[in-house]
């Protein structure tokens, strides 16, 4: 019994490192750390970005929260607008990014979920591409996929922000362009971020599901 349950912990072992690759460093600028790595089944680089940001988690909630406020920060974001929201810890919204020439803009539906660990003091905020959500989004181009934001309490007003993503960028764009611009977009996102943050808006916020 116990080779056979070795064996199966060990089949289940490689199946996951072949799913997944190991993060790989491809920049670091300005205190700003970017990885990517290849996932089995996709032609499509998954990225992360880590940084630390002077700012709190509160500040952080309250800047993702602003959907009309993400085209200040967001990467190429052309559009945005708030489709639903449930408290403060679950948001749907629309989203336009501009494509460059010839292609056509992206879009994507983007359902956010707010989970707070007191504990560790993290944030994690999964964000799903929902594809059949029903929205006249004209000729644009759907953009598929998942993402994560994890922010980590460092105390002293500073918090570790990392961004993790896997996009597929819709018919048109082929993947050796789309992996070969993948860092530009999580670095750009968060110098933005760093400058966004501090505005008074965000400031002194609160929000039922951060029992802090």
């Amino acid at each position: 019994m116990n080779k056979v349950l070795l064996t199966f912990f060990l089949v289940l072992f490689c199946l996951e490192r072949a799913h997944a690759q190991e993060w790989e460093l491809v920049k670091s600028e300005d205190g700003i750390e970017i990885f990517n790595r290849e996932v089995q089944g996709s032609d499509f680089k998954e990225f992360k970005s880590v940084s630390e940001i002077e700012g709190d988690i509160s500040a952080f909630t309250a800047l993702i929260l602003d959907v009309e406020g993400m085209t200040d920060w967001g990467y190429k974001l052309k559009r945005t607008e708030l489709l639903k929201r449930e408290g403060d810890s679950l948001q749907i919204y629309f989203a336009e990014a501009s494509a460059p020439f010839p292609y056509k803009n992206r879009f994507g539906i983007y359902l956010n979920e707010f989970k707070w660990d007191k504990g560790s003091k993290v944030l994690t905020i999964d964000i799903k591409l929902l594809e059949d959500y029903p929205y006249d989004s004209g000729d644009l181009v759907m953009l598929k996929g998942t993402s994560k934001w994890s922010v980590r309490e460092l105390g002293q007003d500073r918090i570790e922000v990392t961004f993790q993503m896997l996009i597929d960028p819709g018919k048109g764009i082929p993947a050796w362009l789309s992996n070969m611009v993948s860092d530009e977009s999580p670095l750009q996102t968060m110098l933005s971020i760093r400058s966004e943050i501090g505005k008074p808006k965000y400031q002194n916020q609160s929000f039922d599901f951060l029992d802090n």
